[in-house]
């Protein structure tokens, strides 16, 4: 009984660090929209790609230093912003090109996979509120139960056969940890691409 004891509040203690290492990690990193994309005149086909740091960390922890050592284990990708996988990176790629392409045809843009001018985004940047299946498989120190702010960033630009017709920027990460709690794996860098769907919806006047 003694055994479990120990073992259930080593458990809580990690998972406390985590939370305590994933709260400040963002804080104040939230980044204004800029935008000097030009209104298209032509149908847009919308191409959403992942950064080439973001990609990496699929897998792999960053080669950023700042965002490492944050735990004392190297295969704790939460706290260190890493081995995120794959299938989740997709959905957030998949996520931002149905929110882009939904707010761009509720003002009224053309849609089309074959459109001349295309929204070029790249998701730069992205914290999940929760230790992913990846994340976990590597370190079993986690649990669904670790929590922290999340968020993401983006960039890109809009490109016709006339050329660049400007670019566009936007980062917005959760400050407060009191509002992580009940959030689920994603749910502030969901709420990250939301908003920037809709600035760059509304940026095309």
């Amino acid at each position: 009984m003694k055994k479990i004891a120990t073992t259930t509040l080593l458990a809580l203690a990690v998972s406390a660090g985590a939370m305590a290492v994933a709260s400040t990690a963002n804080a104040g990193n939230t980044k204004s929209f800029t935008s000097t994309m030009q209104v298209p005149a032509t149908p847009v086909s919308i191409n959403v790609t992942l950064g080439e740091d973001l990609a990496h960390r699929a897998d792999n922890l960053s080669d950023d230093i700042r965002d490492r050592f944050k735990s004392r284990s190297r295969r704790n990708g939460f706290a260190n912003n890493g081995f995120f996988g794959q299938r989740d990176l997709d959905r957030l790629t998949k996520r931002l090109e149905t929110k882009m392409a939904y707010r761009l045809e509720k003002r009224g843009f053309v849609i089309s996979e074959d459109a001349p001018t295309v929204l070029n985004l790249v998701i730069t940047d992205a914290r999940p509120n929760r230790p992913t299946f990846n994340q976990i498989s590597k370190a079993t120190s986690l649990s669904f139960r670790s929590f922290g702010i999340g968020g993401a960033k983006f960039e890109g630009s809009l490109t016709s056969a006339d050329g660049e017709q400007g670019d566009v920027s936007y980062g917005w990460y959760e400050t407060d940890i009191r509002l992580a709690q009940g959030s689920g794996t994603w749910t502030d860098a969901d709420r990250a691409i939301d908003k920037f769907a809709r600035k760059v919806a509304k940026s095309f006047r």
